[in-house]
């Protein structure tokens, strides 16, 4: 029962439980302005406070949309350089040529990219797919460098590189013998001992630094080239950048050691590329989800980084630890890791301790960086938090797929629309186990929360933040698996004109972005009701 009010009962629809009608979709324009009507709006209820329209069973226009492919020089050029969906206007120039009797125009493609520079730069930077495949393959040299030096440590005896370091080239000899005795009761008399010489040098062995020297050399290249395409008139700007500071701490000793065979053994903290591993995941993510079209949250990104955070945190001090205490009394990785585990967990059980103070001002140094870094990623995580839930988050895909839900687009929520319609809806006995998702753009007031906390609506009725104007708040309330669609505007409203404005607008971006979906409108005004059916076509 209407009784008078601006709000609405669809018996046919409640009757057929959203029998999506058969639609004939054929290729739909990008843009709202270049669509055309085909057909009239097949039913329309007209009264004195509104019109309410059923446009799911309008046809789609055909139109002819066809565009000419490229010459083949052009598709092959397009084949080698990758598929580029975006084309600036510095990508071309066109060169016009007049005759009085025919008007020709020629067009040119990829003018500023024939240098060489900007096809290294296109491969390298501007291709999300390409670039994608250079980021994984950075981030495999660096994990397997990580790799690399966890089993360097596991192959290193401090005792064997002693008397090596003492010129013995035969560990049998009695005065290399005497000499690892020596240094073995040396560290059983006093652990605080330090032995300098066990932390400039390790026992390298030679497919491991066959492998790091290859590495080495494959990463200076590559971060000498990036340089290069990256130069915008400041060299120093980028090389005292972190990342390349680090990265020839890293290269430069093993490329060093090819000309040099004596520096062969020189230790070279290896176990910080962890850190350019952690950066090349981050730009990785990225350039998956713009290579395939789809956008991640933001609090996937802040996890991702907070775990990344950690985990280098937590291996950076197990290896250093474990490095330092070469010069003292040894400690394997593993003893290092445990101490690292304890130590950043506040719990520190004692047993497992540096001996030496280069080891002990270590421990303090990654102590005083996890109480500067680690805050601040749980503050930028708890406050995304915040606002996901302010936003309602996401109706998830799998609910989408296995349950039944509509969407209500509204443009600010009152609680007399919220009302009438969760209890008209509702009453129909055959939609109780239906999910209603709300999607506004405006945050809920105090007396909507309210109504929303109540057990009978909580359960059913989920809030989300959104816009029905944006592909990526459609996407958030599943539109496209939605079983229908209203769109509604306030009996209160002053402006009717702008409120059916609104509606038509969003009844546009809906119908195109789940064109199968049965859409529902109101419109205040009958004479606006016209504009609907450009929806459809």
């Amino acid at each position: 029962m209407v009784k008078g009010r601006n709000i609405f009962f669809i018996l046919m629809w409640s009757q057929e439980t959203f029998k999506k009608p058969s639609m004939t979709p054929s290729r739909r324009s990008s843009t709202a302005a270049d669509r055309l009507p085909t057909e009239t709006v097949q039913r329309n209820n007209s009264s004195n406070t509104g019109v309410i329209l059923d446009i799911s069973t309008l046809k789609m226009a055909d139109v002819d949309s066809e565009v000419p492919p490229l010459p083949p020089r052009y598709r092959f050029r397009d084949l080698l350089l990758g598929d580029q969906s975006f084309q600036n206007d510095d990508r071309y120039t066109e060169e016009y040529s007049m005759d009085s009797t025919n008007a020709q125009v020629h067009v040119e493609f990829y003018v500023n990219e024939n240098k060489f520079k900007e096809r290294l730069k296109l491969f390298f930077i501007k291709n999300q797919r390409s670039s994608l495949r250079i980021r994984l393959f950075n981030l495999s040299l660096k994990l397997l460098t990580c790799l690399l030096y966890i089993i360097r440590v596991s192959l290193d005896d401090p005792t064997t590189l002693t008397c090596a370091r003492k010129h013995c080239t035969n560990i049998t000899d009695p005065l290399c013998s005497k000499s690892c005795a020596n240094y073995t009761s040396n560290l059983s008399a006093d652990p605080t001992q330090i032995n300098w010489e066990l932390i400039f040098w390790v026992n390298r062995r030679v497919p491991v630094w066959a492998i790091q020297v290859t590495v080495a050399l494959i990463s200076f290249l590559q971060a000498m080239l990036l340089v290069y395409l990256s130069y915008k008139g400041n060299i120093w700007e980028q090389i005292f950048q972190i990342s390349f500071i680090i990265e020839m701490i890293n290269t430069v000793p093993f490329i060093i050691t090819i000309f040099w065979p004596p520096l062969r053994n020189i230790f070279v903290p290896v176990f910080l590329n962890c850190w350019l591993a952690k950066s090349a995941l981050e730009n990785m993510i990225n350039d998956l989800h713009r290579a395939i079209q789809r956008t991640h949250s933001a609090m996937f990104n802040q996890v991702l980084v907070l775990i990344c955070t950690l985990l280098c945190l937590v291996f950076t001090g197990a290896c250093g630890i474990q490095h330092l205490e070469r010069a003292g009394k040894s400690l394997t990785l593993f003893d290092a890791l445990y101490f690292c585990i304890v130590t950043f967990s506040t719990v520190g059980y004692g047993d497992v301790t540096p001996k030496i103070w280069p080891s002990q001002l270590l421990v303090v140094i990654m102590i005083c960086v996890a109480l500067v870094v680690l805050p601040l990623q749980f503050e930028e995580l708890a406050y995304l938090w915040m606002e996901r839930q302010k936003s309602g988050g996401n109706y998830s895909r799998h609910r989408a797929q296995t349950e039944k839900h509509v969407v209500l687009c509204v443009t600010s929520l009152k609680i007399d629309l919220l009302m009438d319609f969760l209890n008209e809806f509702y009453a129909h006995p055959r939609l109780q186990d239906y999910y209603v998702v709300i999607l506004c753009p405006t945050e809920m007031d105090i007396q909507v929360r309210r109504i929303l906390q109540i057990p009978l609506w909580s359960q059913r009725v989920i809030y989300l933040q959104g816009s029905a104007l944006k592909d990526q708040d459609l996407m958030r309330a599943k539109m496209d698996d939605a079983e229908a669609c209203f769109i509604l505007s306030s009996r209160n409203e002053v402006d009717r004109t702008a409120a059916d404005h609104q509606t038509i607008l969003r009844a546009w971006a809906v119908k195109d972005f789940a064109p199968n979906c049965p859409l529902y409108v109101q419109i205040l005004k009958p004479e606006n009701k016209f504009h609907v059916k450009f929806a459809a076509t």
